[in-house]
């Protein structure tokens, strides 16, 4: 029997609230090395493809190293692995202005730490999930609205952190700000030291678990399915995103005040779609909740493609992310729960780097179809696949 210390609120453990406070912390100092980083190389190179290129090398660690990143969460556990992450985080952000500093930090080298931000990302980011399971139970309502908080921490901090680093930029310049970051992972690590330690089972550590984890997520037929519709929204929306300076520049006079609101709206309504997800959480079990996201999301991405004013064009953008939370939020719940404890670890990475690596490809394949065809075709297009994934989330219900 659940017992009531199971299923409080998320917030009510103060356990959480230092694992919500650590990733805000953490994740406003990424998001603003995110604008910071960029406009140290492009200042410093003159070359728009190296910033891409450094942006490419922190990514690509993150889908290759996920699997064994996931025996390491295994057997070193969230908590350790997590701290770990963010003290190497601040010293790798931290080398940067420090070799600059010292004229010893030629592109190569610059190359070489952010290569190894992204190793460390890639055990990092499934740690923090699974250390949310250790702080609020295993109640399936709990845990969905714990993953809704979590994602409400990194949205708001994708709100803030980039319009702090703008101005921080302008008054302290690029690199003074990568000194930000990583003070913001040191606090991070400081917060979670306070959480009690949970030993890894011996069982966990044997590397077989890894392909067993695969097989497991593959096998289970409600984590196939929302893997694949989770897998279809992460890929779809990165292109809506690409569209808003598209339809911005096409539709609206290339006004780039339109491009702002409708970014503003798009991060408005996420944030707005995971305080909600958090109240629903707790009422609705998570396969009937992210199949009214779905459902909802996929609605309003129909009304995306019609040529319309810019107030409304921004309500639909915000509505359409809105509902997003409401599939994620669950899928990861699920993911998190529904394995045995000792394949958790290695499930939670390989979806997330399946996630993970869509956007980037999204985002090149998007780049060329909206050279080649219409953003209202485009946008249809997305339409009818987030229609798909609905229907698949809407299987899961009807079993």
């Amino acid at each position: 029997m659940t017992t009531a210390t199971a299923v409080r609120p998320p917030l009510h453990s103060r356990q959480f609230r230092q694992v919500v406070a650590a990733e805000f912390t953490s994740s406003v100092g990424t998001q603003m090395t995110t604008l910071a980083l960029p406009w140290f190389v492009l200042m410093t190179s003159g070359s728009p493809a190296r910033m891409g290129l450094v942006f490419l090398i922190q990514i690509l660690p993150v889908p290759l190293l996920s699997m064994p990143a996931g025996l390491l969460v295994a057997r070193w556990g969230a908590r350790r692995v997590t701290i770990a992450g963010d003290l190497c985080s601040a010293a790798l952000t931290a080398a940067v202005p420090t070799l600059y500093l010292a004229g010893t930090l030629p592109f190569w080298a610059l190359a070489a730490i952010v290569a190894l931000v992204g190793c460390v990302a890639s055990a990092y980011l499934s740690a923090q999930r699974l250390l949310l399971t250790e702080t609020i139970g295993l109640d399936e309502g709990v845990v969905t609205a714990g993953n809704a908080l979590f994602e409400t921490a990194t949205s708001t901090a994708r709100l803030v952190g980039p319009a702090i680093a703008g101005f921080l930029i302008a008054q302290l310049g690029a690199l003074n700000v990568l000194w930000i970051d990583a003070a913001s992972f040191a606090v991070s690590a400081a917060l979670l030291t306070g959480l009690p330690r949970h030993a890894p089972a011996p069982a966990q550590s044997s590397a077989h678990h890894m392909a067993d984890g695969v097989r497991h997520l593959f096998k289970d037929p409600v984590l196939r399915t929302m893997s694949l519709a989770a897998l279809g929204y992460g890929t779809l929306m990165p292109v809506v995103m690409l569209a808003l300076p598209v339809m911005a520049q096409s539709r609206y006079h290339a006004d780039p005040h339109v491009a702002g609101w409708l970014l503003a709206a798009w991060g408005g309504g996420t944030a707005l779609g995971t305080v909600v997800v958090a109240r629903l959480a707790r009422r609705i079990p998570p396969v009937r909740l992210a199949a009214a996201g779905g459902a909802g999301a996929a609605a309003v991405l129909w009304l995306l493609p019609w040529n319309q004013p810019v107030t409304t064009l921004a309500l639909t953008v915000a509505a359409s992310c809105m509902f997003l939370p409401a599939v994620t939020a669950p899928a990861v719940a699920l993911m998190m729960l529904r394995p045995p404890p000792h394949l958790r670890p290695h499930v939670v990475p390989v979806f997330g780097a399946a996630v993970f690596v869509a956007s980037p490809i999204a985002y090149g394949v998007g780049g060329v179809l909206f050279e080649h065809l219409s953003v209202g075709t485009v946008l249809t297009a997305v339409a009818a696949g987030a229609s798909l994934c609905a229907l698949l989330l809407l299987s899961l219900v009807r079993r």
